[in-house]
């Protein structure tokens, strides 16, 4: 918590750091331009604000050890460099939490691909074996060997391959018909399930 600078306590502050000196004033800035400089070389950021948050711990140590800090604008970069161990912390922490929730995202997705292949081999082995046995040839291989095999297919079953495309586009909107019902099925019966669980 950063300790808030009354004038007093500010007053306290800038004849610490200059008690010799009408231009305690100039230390001040001097001090807070140093920090803001040793925030950015250790790229930690917002700088200004953690500057200012160093001078406030700062007067906060000087008021509690009045006369025991030999050195305040020494004491600060030691106070600076735990603050940059608190924000290194932080940001561990935050990678951490994103990291968890990115994999807990991918697990979910992995679940999601696994049921759907799931429900894709159980719509397939319900068709009748020749729907099956076209729908696996028709599509198997790419390119080049994907046509040989429509065109060997087709020469199988007494078709030509405009009657072999269109029985094959009629039983993929069949299967894919069973699959989506499958999917909402399941959904339903996962909303419904008590305490959010499958049954």
């Amino acid at each position: 918590m950063a300790y808030e600078l009354d004038s007093t306590s500010f007053q306290a502050l800038l004849g610490a750091l200059r008690p010799d000196s009408a231009d305690s004033a100039g230390a001040y800035e001097q001090l807070r331009l140093r920090l803001i400089r040793f925030f950015r070389w250790n790229n930690c950021g917002p700088v200004e604000e953690l500057a200012d948050l160093a001078i406030d711990r700062l007067a906060s140590k000087l008021h509690e050890n009045a006369g025991m800090i030999a050195d305040p604008a020494r004491f600060a970069l030691g106070i600076a460099r735990m603050i940059i161990h608190e924000h290194r912390l932080r940001e561990g922490r935050q990678h951490k939490a994103h990291s968890e929730y990115a994999s807990a995202k991918d697990n979910t997705r992995e679940e999601e691909e696994e049921q759907k292949l799931a429900i894709l081999e159980n719509c397939l082995s319900e068709l009748a074996p020749q729907n099956r046995f076209i729908l696996e040839r028709y599509y198997t291989g790419v390119a080049g060997e994907r046509i040989r095999n429509r065109r060997q297919l087709a020469a199988e079953l007494g078709l030509d391959l405009n009657a072999l495309r269109n029985r094959a586009l009629r039983l993929r909107r069949q299967l894919e018909s069973r699959i989506e019902k499958r999917l909402r099925d399941n959904e339903r019966r996962d909303r419904s399930a008590p305490n959010g669980t499958l049954n």
